[in-house]
């Protein structure tokens, strides 16, 4: 069996085996995403805008949520057994609210920009062949920002980065892990067409709305991220981390240490000597050695 076909069968085998608890963290991320869409709806069609900008608003405020999304389908998609959905979403939510709200509005303002730029330079391509070219530059971008999407949820939930060192890492990956990507790519068309059957099968305007809302709550978001971190997160725990994908920095959302429990530095290699910059996995992250001489020090001050 050729390597290909061997991961279609990993995929699949690890999708429908996860499949429940897939599920379940789609429906936790609906509930609020849900409430954001209905209330933006109803204030633009109120206040008469009817403005897409604004329409799209929920993007925004629904990301902080997809933190829980990404980490639980991270954990499924490598494999972990022991994957408690809720504490692992809500315990995600907490962690990285404000760097997934700051994540929404940079995708926020990338859609506008490549959406309005593609309209913008195709209808003046139908009056003057130039302005292909940079129609052709933005698709790029455009892709380019698409590719660069499917690592940075993963890496900030994952890595001890700061988010310009995010957006580096994963620009670097959108072409630089060109195979990788494709396969996602494909995967997500092939989820965004099984949607869009129902607009073909289902006849009645509104059951066929309300069977493609109640398809998106149940499996959409927890499917997307599904797809990116099997294909993605390996290749990506592997360039970030110089331990390699076996110790590619998955915080251990499972653990409940006390907030004074003492932190156990003994198995870490915090040699002076050594490069400072490296990344060593400690309590579920991966994190620079030098931050983790200061935590030891800080917490030996404070030890009788």
């Amino acid at each position: 069996m050729d390597k290909n076909r061997l991961g279609f069968v990993r995929f699949f085998n690890g999708y429908f085996k996860s499949l429940h608890k897939l599920i379940l963290v789609n429906l936790l991320f609906a509930v609020p995403a849900a409430v954001f869409i209905t209330a933006v709806t109803l204030i633009n069609s109120a206040t008469g805008l009817n403005n897409g900008f604004l329409g799209l608003l929920p993007i925004v405020l629904c990301f902080p949520f997809l933190s829980g999304v990404v980490t639980v389908t991270r954990n499924l998609a490598r494999g972990d057994e022991d994957v408690r959905v809720c504490s692992q979403y809500f315990k995600a939510l907490r962690e990285n609210f404000l760097r997934f709200l700051i994540h929404g509005v940079v995708y926020y303002l990338a859609y506008f920009f490549c959406y309005s730029s593609i309209a913008l330079y195709w209808r003046l391509g139908e009056q003057n062949a130039f302005f292909y070219i940079p129609l052709g530059l933005v698709i790029m971008i455009a892709i380019a920002a698409l590719f660069t999407a499917y690592n940075v949820p993963t890496m900030t939930v994952t890595f001890d980065l700061s988010l310009r060192n995010i957006y580096k890492n994963s620009a670097l990956m959108s072409f630089g892990e060109i195979k990788n990507n494709f396969f996602a790519t494909i995967g997500l068309f092939l989820t965004f067409l099984m949607t869009a059957t129902f607009y073909i099968v289902i006849p009645d305007l509104l059951v066929r709305n309300i069977v493609v809302l109640a398809f998106i709550a149940v499996f959409v978001p927890s499917t997307v991220f599904f797809v990116i971190n099997f294909y993605c997160f390996k290749d990506m725990a592997t360039m970030i981390s110089s331990t390699g994908a076996e110790d590619a920095g998955i915080r251990d959302e499972n653990k409940k240490p006390e907030d004074d429990e003492p932190l156990d530095f003994s198995a870490l290699d915090l040699d002076e000597r050594k490069d400072d910059d490296e990344y060593l996995f400690f309590n579920g992250k991966m994190m620079k050695r030098k931050t983790l001489r200061k935590m030891k020090e800080e917490q030996e001050k404070k030890e009788p």
